[in-house]
């Protein structure tokens, strides 16, 4: 009897979650998959469920307030806080859920201190404070928190880039325009110039966090109110550096922050965008200069051999996503009046899709160039091919000849064309066309790739010397960032620790 051959064991859709990734070497990163899934079987939950503890944060501030102002006695104050540390607990043990039926978080909130504590005693924290000016700050701390957190991201891929640079300050590679082999310079003065672009955008996001880190609380509904509030109390408390002067500003302008929050977001993905396409065009087949990590590819469905930079793609989705979210920013507060319009309720919804869809992006772009791969032969092979050295031919020329630079280009063009089918321009060509167009010259020094690069010695330029330069500018300047950011948290930080000494104040005051 002939025995059954044995059947391979093979993956199947079964046995994990992509039916692709056979192919791969290694398992495709868990962030990643949800970074390019978007919304397709992710759950959305409800806005304000991501308002919670910055709405606690904020009702403990205020209560504070009161009870320091004499407003509310310390008894009631006391019960108040106690009944917002029992929703805390429920809260993170996801035992406590928003009832659609009481509106918003603010609300919801209230409700449940009233069912702890009885609404007399609850009713008392709502004195003083509309829900114009709680939305309006509870809203600003939850845009500081979530930008906070995506500059902090910039830091590692920024750092991530200029070790990148450093690494490959000495490979030289075809500098691209049109997508066309354009001029030389090295792998490492291409990933210099995204650390660039990124630390201007790290400067945004420190300029904005200070702009939008002010106290709206204490404007209530806009036009402020009689009783004898301490604004400055409050604004410390919840991590502010000042108050928001004038009380109708504070609510009129509620979008504005959000806006500028989601300009800065949109910038990122830009730069990420270009970022991404690069990659798209050097990681290609045919190209074949750089080689994605598989855990950040992935595969198709029929083709098995494919390997897709679906990060990539998709990034290039967001940054247009984002981009029309900042004139729906701007559009929803056109021609409002002045004091609260409910229009602004759904700038909220705006700024929340614009960090859904960008925080992870810094945190996979820094891990994608951290695991890059980059075949040198190849990026070598494109910086002395396809008439890369023209330009630096025709610049030989110039300088050798005293000829005006744009003769000696006209005389290149010459030379390129009549060469094409060599595929490399022939120093006896460029001599005699020379001589044609009347420049008097024996021989045209052609420089290689490696002197050409460290003639561009200049200020940014991707001489090896110059870029080591530059690398520790950016450096230095990422470290002054960085230091900035951990002191704005540190602060932060302290207001939360500062709560806890009042409340323990509170407690021991005589009632």
């Amino acid at each position: 009897m002939t025995p059954k051959p044995t059947q391979p064991k093979l993956s199947t859709p079964a046995s994990k979650p992509q039916v692709w990734g056979s192919r791969m070497s290694e398992p495709p990163d868990p962030r990643n998959v949800l970074y390019c899934a978007g919304r397709d079987v992710a759950p959305r939950p409800m806005a304000d469920s991501a308002l919670v503890p910055f709405d606690l944060w904020q009702n403990r501030a205020h209560v504070l307030m009161l009870a320091k102002q004499g407003i509310v006695s310390r008894k009631i104050a006391s019960r108040i806080l106690a009944a917002l540390d029992d929703l805390e607990s429920l809260w993170e043990r996801r035992e406590f859920v928003l009832d659609p039926a009481r509106e918003d978080v603010h609300i919801n909130i209230e409700h449940f201190v009233a069912t702890v504590i009885g609404p007399e005693a609850s009713g008392s924290m709502h004195t003083a404070r509309s829900r114009n000016d709680q939305t309006t700050t509870v809203v600003r701390l939850y845009v500081r928190d979530r930008l906070l957190s995506f500059a902090e991201s910039l830091v590692r891929l920024i750092d991530v880039l200029l070790d990148a640079s450093r690494k490959y300050a000495h490979l030289p590679i075809a500098g691209l325009t049109h997508y066309q082999p354009a001029s030389v310079t090295t792998f490492g003065h291409w990933l210099a110039s995204y650390a660039q672009a990124l630390l201007r955008d790290l400067e945004r996001a420190e300029q904005t966090l200070h702009r939008l880190n002010v106290s709206p609380l204490g404007a209530a509904a806009s036009f402020g109110t009689t009783w004898k509030i301490d604004r400055a109390y409050t604004a410390q408390l919840l991590g502010f550096d000042s108050v928001q002067g004038n009380t109708l500003d504070c609510i009129s302008t509620r979008w504005e922050f959000e806006a500028e929050a989601a300009v800065l977001v949109a910038f990122v993905l830009t730069h990420l965008s270009t970022i991404a396409q690069d990659l798209i065009v050097l990681s290609l087949p045919q190209v074949g200069i750089v080689r994605v990590a598989d855990r950040f590819t992935t595969g198709s469905s029929i083709m098995p051999q494919k390997r897709n930079p679906d990060f990539a793609e998709v990034t290039r989705a967001k940054a247009a996503l984002v981009q029309q979210l900042v004139p729906t920013l701007l559009g929803i507060a056109r021609g409002l009046p002045s004091g609260y319009n409910r229009d602004t309720q759904w700038t909220k919804y705006a700024i929340m899709d614009v960090f859904d869809e960008a925080t992870a992006a810094p945190e996979i772009f820094a891990d994608v160039i951290a695991t890059l791969q980059v075949n040198e032969a190849r990026a070598r092979e494109s910086a002395e091919t396809n008439f890369i050295n023209a330009v630096d031919v025709a610049d030989t020329l110039a300088r050798e000849s005293g000829a005006p630079f744009r003769v000696c280009y006209q005389i290149i063009s010459q030379a390129v064309r009549e060469c094409e089918s060599r595929g490399r321009l022939l120093p006896d060509v460029v001599v005699q066309l020379a001589r044609e167009a009347g420049v008097q010259v024996q021989s045209v020094n052609f420089l290689s790739a490696e002197q050409i690069l460290n003639e561009k010695n200049h200020i940014g330029g991707p001489a090896p010397s110059a870029l080591a330069r530059e690398i520790r500018n950016v450096r230095e300047q990422l470290q002054q960032r960085k230091k900035q950011l951990a002191a704005f948290r540190k602060r932060l930080t302290r207001a939360k620790m500062k709560i806890e000494q009042e409340r323990k104040k509170l407690r021991q005051s005589p009632k």
